[in-house]
């Protein structure tokens, strides 16, 4: 019967890898690779040989069914792995693993090393409830956006990743819609030169911009939202025809007294007189 081994491959250090990795390794038939280099030196670390299929963002789409397809009409036992990690944890295999389970294929789970456990047990953050968030959007604007969505979860403890080349722009934003909070930035985990920054946002960004090298490595940051006070949803401006006539429905005051409260509570003067124009025809033509 066709099995499907989700394979957890180490973030960097060899060493981590497990007997259970490789006995997964040994049982395909065939592995379906992020990218078949990276796992060729698996392989070649293992002295193992297997064929191998490339299985990544751009062409999973099409084929995870492929792949199924071989799988049920060969009868194969397909190793997925990714460069580093867990497949379908901000990188590709989820396709493949969902066609799996529709085609009625076992799925069996191999555990290794994560980026984002490992992170968070070197923060010392209480990371009790926390949420993954994996790569956050790009522009300036989605980025904030994202941050005060992010903030008003109320969520204690999130995980990010983030590449090197935009690692110290987040950090940056991070200071001005997170004042306040505690950041564990860590650049390759596990790897030879492993570094991790700790402290305030504004004292960790200080250490990556004194860093010649903070351009080069891979970054998950984990930030501890536990003492920031709640976001607040901000309130949609007030319409200054509603906020007018509820004044003088409730108030029984002038059109004039109405506009004024109008501009106390916030509405832009150039709608109030356009409210007030409205206002002054309706009462006309009644």
């Amino acid at each position: 019967m066709p099995k499907l081994y989700v394979v957890a491959t180490p973030i960097g250090n060899l060493n981590d890898l497990t007997p259970r990795m490789r006995e997964a390794l040994e049982r395909a038939d065939l592995i379906a690779a992020e990218d078949t280099r990276v796992t060729m030196k698996l392989l070649n670390h293992f002295d193992l040989k297997k064929p191998m299929l490339s299985c990544h963002r751009h062409n999973e789409e099409d084929k995870a069914p492929q792949i199924v397809e071989r799988m049920l009409a060969e009868d194969l036992t397909v190793a997925l792995t990714c460069d580093a990690g867990t497949p379908g944890i901000s990188d590709p295999g989820h396709l493949l693993v969902r066609a799996c389970w529709e085609a009625g294929i076992p799925v069996e789970p191999v555990s290794g090393p994560s980026a984002v456990a490992t992170a968070l047990s070197a923060s010392g953050f209480d990371a009790k409830e926390f949420a993954f968030f994996g790569f956050l959007p790009r522009e300036k604007k989605f980025l904030r956006e994202k941050l005060r969505a992010i903030r008003r979860t109320g969520v204690p403890v999130c995980v990010l990743y983030e590449s090197p080349h935009r690692l110290c722009e987040l950090v940056h934003q991070i200071c001005e819609d997170w004042p306040g909070c505690q950041l564990c930035v860590c650049s390759d985990l596990t790897k030879k030169f492993e570094r991790i920054y700790r402290g305030g946002a504004g004292e960790v960004l200080s250490m990556l911009e004194a860093n010649p090298s903070v351009e080069k490595g891979e970054y998950c940051i984990v930030a501890d939202l536990s003492a920031l006070p709640p976001e607040e949803e901000k309130r949609p401006p007030l319409d200054a025809t509603v906020a007018m006539l509820a004044a003088i429905l409730n108030d029984e005051c002038s059109i004039a007294e109405a506009a004024q409260a109008a501009i106390e509570s916030g509405c832009p003067r150039n709608e109030v007189y356009r409210a007030k124009l409205r206002i002054q025809e309706m009462f006309e033509e009644e």
